[in-house]
């Protein structure tokens, strides 16, 4: 793998697809998986946070970036990042991280099962969910309604939700099928002209 598909490994690891990731718990993850890479040089043992940040960052600028995020505030994956992961399983399957998810990752994960219920139902009850089961088109605020995002909602938030109903729908394959089409709509609803979104 290269660093940054550590990177992207490290936060789908500490549950970085339904929920934002400390920096530093990101480190330390990506360390436990590849310690040569985002080690320091004489001691293999001790975190290169630099490192970590640097390939953090980067991945983040990319054209088709699977992480969002930034140093202060945490990193995430972005549907690109969950699809990614969802492509390659044996790179989560295969590797020994023996770093264990911060406790708010813990309780998220607990709450997952009882939330996929939920968002699935919440989908398949949606007007866009109904067209698209009809085979018609549908706009992009329906699209967007499903999401739970408006024209007024950040972009890191726009796709940080869609990250996250992404993860919860993977059950169902119908379900999930949607999702994957109405994301690209969802992120196209823009804001009233003569208002920037936040975030940009």
């Amino acid at each position: 793998m290269t660093k940054k598909d550590v990177t992207v490994v490290a936060l789908a690891q500490l549950g970085g697809a339904t929920q934002v990731i400390d920096t530093e718990d990101a480190a330390i993850a990506a360390h436990a998986i590849d310690a040569v890479a985002f080690g320091w040089k004489k001691y293999r043992d001790r975190v290169d946070l630099d490192a970590v940040r640097t390939t953090l960052r980067h991945e983040g600028e990319g054209r088709e970036p699977r992480i969002e995020g930034s140093i202060q505030k945490g990193w995430h994956l972005t549907p690109r990042g969950v699809e990614w992961i969802e492509e390659n399983p044996s790179l989560l399957d295969d590797l020994d991280i023996t770093v264990a998810p911060t406790s708010a990752a813990t309780r998220r994960w607990r709450v997952e099962t009882r939330e996929s219920g939920a968002a699935t139902t919440r989908i398949a009850t949606s007007e866009a969910f109904r067209l698209w089961s009809q085979g018609k088109a549908f706009t992009p605020r329906q699209a967007a309604d499903v999401f739970r995002i408006d024209e007024y909602t950040p972009v890191k938030d726009r796709t940080r939700k869609a990250a996250q109903l992404q993860e919860l729908a993977r059950g169902d394959d119908e379900i999930y099928a949607f999702i994957k089409e109405a994301i690209p709509a969802a992120l196209a609803l823009r804001a009233p002209t003569g208002r920037q979104e936040e975030g940009n």
